[in-house]
C-alpha cells in the first residue's frame, strides 16, 4: 500500500462550508476513480501557541488528507486521472491554496 499525504494551506476567505465543499467534491472523485483504496482527511487544530506559526509563517497548515493506493502504479495512474487535474484547477482558480505533499510506502 502506498499513502499519498497532502498538507493543505488555505486562503482566509475560504469558508468552512467552502473546505467542507472541497474535501467532499475530493473525496469523491478520488474514491469515485477505482484507483484509490481509502481517502481521510482532517483539519487542522489551531493552538493557542501555534508552534507552526512561528517557525514556518509563510505555510501555516489548515487540514490535511491522505489518499492509500494498493501500489504504485495505481498512484501513477490517479495523478493522471483527468477528472481529478480538473478538480484541482477549478478549486485553485477560486481558491489559490498550497499544498505539501509527501508519498510513503505502508
Amino acid at each position: 500500500m502506498v499513502t499519498h499525504t497532502l498538507v493543505f494551506s488555505f486562503p482566509a476567505d475560504m469558508t468552512e462550508a467552502d473546505r467542507d465543499r472541497f474535501f467532499q467534491e475530493g473525496s469523491a472523485l478520488v474514491l469515485g476513480s477505482g484507483l484509490a483504496e481509502s481517502y481521510e482527511h482532517r483539519r487542522h487544530i489551531p493552538l493557542v501557541d501555534d508552534v507552526g506559526e512561528v517557525l514556518a509563517p509563510v505555510f501555516v497548515a489548515s487540514a490535511i488528507a491522505q489518499v492509500r493506493c494498493r501500489d504504485l502504479d495505481a498512484m501513477r495512474r490517479l495523478f493522471a486521472y483527468p477528472a481529478l487535474g480538473a478538480f484541482v484547477q477549478r478549486w485553485q482558480r477560486q481558491f489559490p491554496y498550497q499544498a505539501v505533499t509527501i508519498n510513503s510506502q505502508d
